[in-house]
Parts: structure tokens; C-alpha cells; sequence
């Protein structure tokens, strides 16, 4: 008998003697009633307090507490959580991200365009009507992620076809597709472009022609993980290019040049790391990398460059180059 049957059974026997026929037994309303109202009030409010405590959990909340994500060893682990966080990628309606799970080229395509916001689009030709990404594919078609792609939302993707997609995504960020195409990238795999910058991960295969490779693999399908890897390394970075474009915007409409003085204000964030530097025709330069009003003289100057990094990284997300230093304040956008 566990302790909630004990305390149950200890008050029906209290019960049935109080209502027993019995001589002794203070019936009429005297003192020994009134003991035992007292006596089984406790005794309810102990069953109260029990029955709390031995009561078993419902089966789904134990379920849900003893359930272990299926990503929760995962390599790829801080990107999934990132990207789940960021909604650009859902967890399964049971909890679970299926990591290993390949994908299709309208499930790149899709996060690609929820990376960088897009909003607007275009016809796509022969596009199925009622496919769930024709939205998605109508916006990537405006900014130029599809040129030069086959229009096949249905296919599974293997790493060379996911690395061109993604090296097309961020040629307006970071012209990355000149650089791909460049003389000095244009022969090597798209894959392999792909890895060394960041935009995939290093994995074990072979390339696309077939050459067995420790790093650059091509042709095996690309999996849940692997999207969330890339989505997760293009979102930070593009999230921190438009927060960076916004302190170098202000930095910028603060600078004046006047008979070979430039003044300006420089601002700085806790996040970013952003750095003014002035080099002169003689040598050496100067930097400003606190907040704060400058005045210098820049008769002698051969340029400037303001670059805004996050802290502790070396990619800048702005590199703003000013080359007409000291006549003008105009200035290109160097950002690889």
C-alpha cells in the first residue's frame, strides 16, 4: 500500500467509527465532533498534497523530455540552430532536422532568396504554376542567382551544381562570379572555388571529373546540414554587410575637404571593427580607429581606405577605397 492509499484508508476508517452507532461517540455537535472535522480537514489537505506528487506525467510530457534532436551531435549543429533561429530553414513537424537529408535545387534556390530578402521578381519561362517555389524562383531570376542555371526545381543537387548557385547568389555582394570566372579561377571546379571561400564545406569524394580529392568533393548530393552550413555562412555575412554600410555611410557624409584638410567623424560599434587609414605619397599613413572628430592634412595623401571588419575577423564587409585623394572624396567599393 503506497502512502496516498494509506492516508485514503486511514480516513474512511476515522469516517465509518464517526458514523458508527456507537455509545461513546459524541454525536450531538460537542467537543470530540469538532476534533474530528479538524482531524479530517488535515487529513484532506494531505491528500491534496499527495496526489500532486504521485500523480504520473502525462506519457507526451515525458516523451518530450527523454527525446533527444537528431542533430544535437551534429558537425553542423551551431549552423542548424542558426538557421532554425533565423527561419531559413524549419525543423520537421516531429521535432527533428533530418541533416542527412538531401535536397533540391528549389530548396537551395528558396533559402538563398530568404538570405538576402528578396522581394521583387520575374517570369520564369516554363515554370511549373503550381509549384511551392515559383515565387522563390521568379525573385532569384531577378537578382541573377539563376544565370546560366538549367530550371529544374525537382532535382537533387550534388555539391558542383549547389556551388554555382550559391557562388551566383552573392556576385552582387561580393562579385563573387567575376572572381570564379576570372582568369585566374575559371579552371578549377566550382566546388572547389566554393570551399576555399567558405560557401560550402571541405568533404572527402571526388571532383566532378572524377579525380578522387580530400577537400572539394562534387558529386555527392548536398545534404539539410550542408545547405545550413552555407545559408548560415551567407546570412551572417550579408546581415554584417549591411550593418557595416550603415556606419561607413555615416562616416562618409561626415568627411569634408577643404584646401587639403579633410575632417570628418569617425564611429565606431562593439561589434565591428572600423578603421580609417590615410597613406601619403612620402611613406607611412595615419589611422583612426576611435570614435571621434579628426582634422588632418591630406596634401600629400595617395589615397584612403575605409574598412569596417567584425571584430577578430580578417573578411572586410566594407573596403571603401578613395583614390583621388586630395582633390576629391569619391571613392570604388574594393569588398571581395
Amino acid at each position: 500500500m503506497d502512502d496516498q492509499t494509506h492516508v485514503i484508508a486511514q480516513m474512511r476508517r476515522y469516517q465509518f467509527h464517526a458514523n458508527g452507532n456507537r455509545k461513546n461517540d459524541d454525536v450531538g455537535g460537542g467537543s470530540h465532533l469538532k476534533r474530528m472535522h479538524v482531524f479530517l480537514a488535515s487529513l484532506l489537505g494531505t491528500v491534496l498534497s499527495l496526489s500532486g506528487l504521485f500523480t504520473a506525467p502525462h506519457p507526451s510530457v515525458a516523451q518530450a523530455q527523454t527525446v533527444q534532436k537528431d542533430y544535437e551531435n551534429h558537425p553542423n549543429r551551431a549552423a542548424i540552430e542558426y538557421v532554425v533561429k533565423h527561419k531559413l530553414m524549419w525543423l520537421f513537424p516531429d521535432g527533428n532536422f533530418r541533416p542527412e537529408q538531401p535536397i533540391t535545387q528549389a530548396d537551395l534556390v528558396a533559402g538563398l532568396v530568404n538570405v538576402k530578402g528578396l522581394t521583387q521578381g520575374v517570369s520564369v519561362p516554363g515554370f511549373p504554376q503550381n509549384h511551392w517555389a515559383k515565387v522563390y524562383y521568379e525573385r532569384a531570376m531577378k537578382d541573377g542567382i539563376l544565370n546560366n542555371v538549367p530550371i529544374t526545381p525537382n532535382k537533387v543537387l550534388n555539391r558542383e551544381e549547389a556551388a554555382y548557385l550559391l557562388i551566383n547568389a552573392f556576385e552582387s555582394v561580393r562579385s563573387t562570379r567575376s572572381q570564379k570566372d576570372s582568369e585566374y579561377f575559371k579552371s578549377i571546379p566550382q566546388v572547389q572555388f566554393a570551399v576555399n571561400y567558405g560557401l560550402l564545406p571541405e568533404k572527402a569524394g571526388k571532383f566532378p571529373n572524377g579525380v578522387s580529392t580530400s577537400m572539394y568533393d562534387g558529386i555527392s548530393n548536398v545534404t539539410r546540414a550542408e545547405q545550413a552550413y552555407s545559408l548560415a555562412f551567407w546570412h551572417r555575412d550579408f546581415v554584417g554587410i549591411q550593418e557595416a554600410e550603415v556606419i561607413a555611410n555615416k562616416i562618409h557624409s561626415s568627411l569634408k575637404l577643404s584646401n587639403g584638410i579633410l575632417s570628418g567623424t569617425v564611429y565606431t560599434s562593439p561589434k565591428y571593427d572600423v578603421r580609417l587609414f590615410i597613406g601619403y605619397k612620402t611613406g607611412g599613413g595615419k589611422e583612426y580607429k576611435t570614435a571621434g572628430s579628426f582634422s588632418v592634412d591630406v596634401s600629400q595623401a595617395k589615397g584612403m581606405q575605409l574598412t569596417v571588419k567584425y571584430k577578430g575577423e580578417a573578411a572586410s564587409l566594407v573596403l571603401n577605397t578613395y583614390t583621388k585623394l586630395p582633390r576629391s572624396l569619391e571613392y570604388v567599393n574594393s569588398r571581395r
